[in-house]
């Protein structure tokens, strides 16, 4: 997890998801919506909002396959 997430000011949501969504990388998961609806404790709206903010943001990547993936800090629009 890189700390400069927090310097994004996201959303809590797209920060909370972060936080989840590197775990899972980490652990060999796919990053899929299924698979993080698992640990999710919103719903699936708001899991897309959080999605949609950190992909506009390059913190993630490759949605339209239906699978994301964490970007290096160096892609991020830190604005």
């Amino acid at each position: 997890m890189d700390q400069r997430i927090f310097e994004l000011n996201l959303s809590v949501e797209a920060t909370s998801l972060y936080l989840l969504m590197v775990p899972l990388s980490d652990s060999g998961a796919i990053l899929d919506r299924p698979t993080m609806l698992k640990f999710w404790n919103s719903g699936p709206e708001e899991l897309d909002r959080a999605l949609a903010e950190l992909e506009e943001r390059g913190v993630i990547s490759g949605g339209r396959q239906g699978r994301w993936h964490i970007q290096p800090v160096g892609n991020w629009r830190m604005e």
